[in-house]
């Protein structure tokens, strides 16, 4: 038994890089061992799959969409079992206004019929471009908007992933590493505050004011 980790990677401007990672659960397995070509194959198209507007909007021009990565783990152990990598044809650049850090991140919120934490996912999608009111809180259509790009991308990695490999269907999942399980989301959710993807930065070079005191 088997599942996808698809990494969607980027570059921001000053080469920090950021990636979300989604898991596809599938519903029949691989025959025998994974078929590099197919996975490459996968790994391109899902690479060159364009994201909705409302997504790349929030992007910003300081940020790039620039290539995927898949990861074919073992449910047992995670261990990983085939990889591919692939670059985009041409970055996709950001067309929204900058208004935030680059760690300004909206959470999509990934939920299945599992109850409690082990059941429940998060994606962090960079939104240094959101515009947010005097209350701090980005505007209702703009969760909608990106729920339904988020779902239609999601969509169509799950088509790319079963056209290459045939007979075998994919779900959205949720992976639990405690329990070895990969349940499927059911619904998703994004908030109204915008949240900050948890990490240090790891290339992006800082200049100091100083002060005699």
């Amino acid at each position: 038994m088997s599942y996808i980790r698809v990494g969607i990677l980027g570059t921001t401007i000053g080469g920090e890089v950021w990636s979300v990672n989604p898991v596809f659960d599938p519903e029949g397995e691989f025959p025998g061992s994974v078929d590099q070509g197919a996975l490459d194959t996968a790994a391109l198209a899902i690479a060159n799959l364009t994201p909705g507007a409302n997504l790349i909007s929030t992007l910003s021009p300081s940020l790039s969409y620039t290539g995927a990565r898949l990861e074919v783990r073992h449910d047992a152990d995670d261990s990983l079992i085939a990889l591919s990598i692939a670059t985009r044809a041409a970055p996709l650049v950001g067309t929204g206004t900058l208004r935030m850090p680059s760690q300004a991140a909206m959470v999509i919120s990934l939920r299945t019929n599992t109850p409690g934490a082990r059941g429940r996912g998060r994606l962090f999608w960079p939104t240094p471009a959101a515009a947010v009111g005097s209350d701090f809180r980005v505007a209702g259509t703009l969760q909608t908007a990106m729920l339904s790009d988020a779902k239609t991308w999601f969509n169509g990695i799950e088509t790319i992933l079963a056209s290459n490999f045939p007979a075998i269907g994919f779900n959205l999942a949720v992976r639990s590493k405690a329990n070895a399980a990969t349940p499927h989301v059911v619904r998703m959710q994004v908030g109204n505050v915008i949240d900050t993807q948890r990490r240090r930065r790891d290339a992006l070079a800082e200049s100091y004011a100083s002060l005699a005191y």
